[in-house]
């Protein structure tokens, strides 16, 4: 339970009688007010009203940030939200809160991840604080959050985290990209981690949103790294976590590293890690679709259908340095799409695409040809039980038929 003593933003007018009492104060101080008689200086200045920063799993384009005024997690009217642009950076307009900046949660979800192209599902979020300017939001800054919610001072948060993964508390405010050549496994553990936690959270989902399902995960990681000392991987902290799916998202994590460290040492460098990074997401959406969390298995499958021995070659060490080469070479062909013979339902279709990748890449094989039927069914299911199920709600019987039409084509 947050107990942040925040102002809530639901009394506006109240917001606004605060920040135009103090504008008061400062003029009439400015005047003269306070005595003295002394002229006000060239050098006072009215306080900055806006945070600013990045977004990154991969740089995150699109996704909205929002400060979290109130602290209860959700987009409520009046609070400040903002757009990330295709470098992840966003500026936050806080004029209108009278409470303290600092100690606010800044929460991003949505968008797209721009080393992928993939819909990112996550959510990030970070601790505000008084530097109002290069706020990094980011998988790192998300458990030193998760720390905080656990009665943890964010210093003493982002101390227990820098150490727990062999950092320093000023890695946990660099963005990883900037650095990827100087510091590449702050890249590699930031996205390992990420991803582990995204799997636990829909291994053991339930009757959650993903993105409480996500907050429980870090919450056990959290608890870890309280207990924890000396360094450790990000597998290893996973591993240790009372988490559904803890051992397969350890050998995720690890797998992630491994594969990104040698696709950064290859001559493609992050074009391969960007590569191989897509093609480790297929093998975990894969395992999240099909709720069989086996690496190996959920690997042979993406091999099978897309006639290569790549996706199983990252998850064995022996073949990684290939597979890194062969999904590189792969990612570099543009391939020519051609629409089927009626494009009606179409529209509709490319809600599917979402989560399931562009132009059938990342598990749109499953609902293709005959198995597109299988949409149907899931009129059938609860929309809180399965993610298709909440889709589908949203589409009357004709529009389903629509897209199944187009689907099977």
């Amino acid at each position: 339970m947050r107990t942040l003593p925040l102002q809530s933003h639901s009394s506006p007018a109240r917001l606004r009688a605060g920040i135009l009492s103090g504008a008061l104060a400062v003029t009439l101080a400015a005047c003269g007010g306070g005595g003295g008689g002394s002229a006000p200086t060239a050098t006072a200045a009215a306080a900055p009203s806006t945070l600013s920063g990045t977004a990154v799993d991969g740089y995150l384009q699109g996704a909205r940030v929002l400060l979290d005024v109130n602290g209860n997690g959700l987009a409520d009217p009046g609070e400040p939200t903002a757009v990330t642009d295709a470098a992840g950076r966003y500026s936050l307009d806080y004029s209108q809160v009278a409470s303290p900046l600092a100690g606010m949660r800044v929460i991003v979800t949505g968008g797209i991840d721009t080393d992928t192209g993939y819909a990112f599902t996550g959510m990030l979020t970070a601790r505000a604080d008084v530097a109002r300017s290069g706020q990094l939001v980011s998988p790192l800054t998300s458990l030193v959050d998760a720390l905080v919610a656990r009665g943890l001072s964010l210093d003493e948060a982002r101390t227990k985290v820098a150490g727990a993964l062999g950092l320093t508390v000023a890695d946990l405010a660099t963005d990883p990209l900037a650095v990827l050549a100087s510091q590449p496994g702050l890249y590699t553990r930031q996205v390992a981690l990420q991803r582990a936690v995204q799997l636990m959270a829909s291994a053991s989902q339930g009757n959650e949103t993903a993105h409480q399902a996500q907050e429980r995960v870090l919450g056990a990681l959290a608890a870890v790294i309280v207990a924890q000392n000396g360094p450790a991987t990000v597998g290893e902290i996973v591993a240790r976590a009372n988490a559904s799916q803890a051992g397969v998202g350890r050998e995720l994590a690890e797998a992630i590293e491994d594969t990104l460290e040698r696709a950064l040492r290859t001559q493609g460098g992050h074009a391969s890690a960007k590569a191989s990074l897509k093609a480790m997401d297929q093998i975990r959406h894969e395992m999240e679709s099909s709720h069989e969390y086996n690496l190996g298995q959920a690997a042979s499958r993406l091999d099978q259908r897309n006639r290569t021995t790549a996706y199983s070659g990252l998850t064995g060490s022996a073949g990684r340095s290939e597979a890194v080469n062969t999904l590189t070479s792969r990612d570099r062909t543009t391939a020519t799409v051609s629409q089927p013979a009626s494009t009606a339902g179409r529209l509709l279709a490319s809600n599917c695409f979402q989560c399931h990748g562009t132009g059938g890449v990342g598990g749109f094989e499953r609902i293709r040809g005959s198995d597109a039927a299988e949409v149907k069914d899931y009129l059938r299911k609860p929309a809180r039980s399965d993610i298709m199920a909440a889709h589908a709600q949203g589409y009357t019987n004709a529009q389903l038929d629509a897209i199944i039409a187009y689907l099977k084509q």
